[in-house]
């Protein structure tokens, strides 16, 4: 059913990439380092997680972070009316402070079924008989698609394959997250793209999207930075450095696409965000990738307490709030108890409503300010295993899903 369905994330690569073969990539996959087959969600390092519950991963792409730019906290965070819309003056040189740890209200649901709970709603995607799958089962559409760029050289990750045609979402009725690294795998480095060696480069991007007739795209830049399985990895370079490079690819596509959005999206559960936020200048969404596992969410009150940590979503969701920010869920899912590092650890819910249900509360209860959030359906050997349909890995989970949604 799955190859019926076509239900593989990443494109068909042409003569460069692994092989020729279609592949799932994302924050949870790591294809280009890992041989296939390999377990992308191994237990983290405990240098890279916080009180060993970060979600690891193998290796994949490069990971961001940045010097603090304006980024101050207090333990009251007001709600904005709505969040900016303009982009904020230069910020400020002080580094940013751990955002205070808020727990976030669940509130029940009524109703359901075919109701998204706020924002902008998808599933990570790599075309649109995939989308049309997720909208059938869940019975509501698709506004958004999660995607991510071939990384393998600076022609693919410029001219992405997005947009190639009308099943690759040229005529996408939504808006595109395309998730994109600092540079190609094994063909650049830190230095050179905090000294702005690649800004003609992401310049180029920027032109791509406006000709796609696509200015105001989401583009999803260096995510998981704070975990160490990406190259651009903060744990691999110094703050300073990555928080520099950030900026440089930011202000080098704003300069031919003032429109487009940039997702600065941690890891949850993983140490080393807050410190390295580019500032409110440089950043239009605080975005997050979390997991049912490291730890696993069995019960409302386990959802509750690690949504509060300190890279818990409910702790991101008051960061957004505190900066005037959206807040986005570019990848988030149920995580196999079979065939994942955090299931033989016994740090993976399994097929587990539970977390399905909290999840859509929380996206219900902070809908002001959700940008968007798409589903991560992966059924991919050795990957998290949290696919919905196209296989159904989870029964549980997908009746709870498609009944909420």
């Amino acid at each position: 059913m799955a190859a019926a369905l076509g239900w593989n994330i990443a494109p068909e690569r042409d003569s460069v990439g692994e092989s020729g073969s279609t592949t799932v990539e994302a924050a949870a996959a790591h294809v280009n380092s890992r041989p296939r087959g390999g377990d992308p969600k191994a237990t983290p390092s405990a240098s890279t997680r916080t009180r060993g519950t970060g979600r690891g991963h193998v290796v994949a792409s490069p990971s961001p972070s940045r010097p603090a730019a304006g980024a101050g906290t207090s333990t009251t965070v007001a709600k904005p009316a709505a969040p900016t819309t303009t982009r904020p003056a230069a910020p400020t040189t002080r580094p940013p402070t751990q955002p205070p740890v808020v727990q976030i209200p669940i509130v029940p649901v009524s109703g359901g079924g075919g109701s998204v709970p706020g924002g902008m709603s998808g599933v990570s995607a790599g075309s649109m008989t995939q989308v049309r799958a997720w909208e059938s089962f869940r019975g509501s559409p698709v506004n958004a698609v999660l995607t991510f760029t071939d990384r393998s050289s600076w022609q693919t990750i410029t001219n992405p394959w997005v947009g190639s045609g009308p099943e690759k979402f040229s005529t996408f009725n939504g808006t595109w997250i395309i998730s994109q690294p600092f540079y190609p795998t094994g063909g650049g480095d830190m230095n050179s793209c905090a000294s702005g060696a690649y800004s003609s480069r992401w310049a180029d991007f920027g032109r791509w999207l406006v000709n796609k007739g696509r200015p105001a795209s989401i583009v999803r830049l260096a995510w998981e930075f704070n975990g160490n399985w990406f190259p651009w990895s903060v744990s691999k370079t110094n703050a300073t450095t990555w928080v520099n490079c950030f900026r440089q690819v930011v202000s080098a596509i704003r300069s031919t696409d003032p429109q487009a959005r940039i997702d600065w999206a941690l890891n949850a559960h993983s140490g080393g965000a807050w410190s390295v936020y580019p500032g409110d200048q440089y950043v239009d969404i605080i975005g997050i990738d979390t997991y049912d596992q490291w730890p696993a969410s069995t019960t409302d009150a386990a959802f509750a307490k690690q949504c509060a940590e300190a890279t818990g979503l409910c702790s991101v969701i008051a960061f957004a709030r505190a900066h005037g920010k959206q807040f986005s869920v570019p990848e988030w899912g149920l995580v196999g108890r079979s065939d994942t590092g955090a299931g033989r650890a016994g740090q993976a819910g399994g097929d587990n409503p539970v977390y399905i249900r909290n999840m859509y509360q929380t996206f219900a209860a902070n809908r002001d300010v959700l940008a968007y959030e798409t589903y991560f359906n992966n059924s991919e050997a050795g990957n998290v295993h949290s696919s919905l349909v196209g296989p159904n890995e989870n029964p549980s989970g997908a009746a709870s899903y498609a009944s909420l949604w």
